[in-house]
């Protein structure tokens, strides 16, 4: 999913919705963000190798 709104040029804002009735918020909330920051990219991109 991040690779794809890179490609296309998007920097806007990621949402996190969280509609778990048993985990409260904080919760949620804490293990959205921890998994969005381990999927996130944060490098400038590389040459595509494999588009050529």
């Amino acid at each position: 999913m991040f690779s794809a709104l890179r490609t296309v040029g998007y920097s806007g804002a990621i949402s996190i919705e969280h509609e778990d009735g048993i985990m409260s918020t904080q919760e949620g909330f804490h293990k959205a963000v921890k998994f969005l920051k381990e999927v996130m990219i944060i490098e400038t991109a590389g040459e595509m190798y494999w588009a050529k």
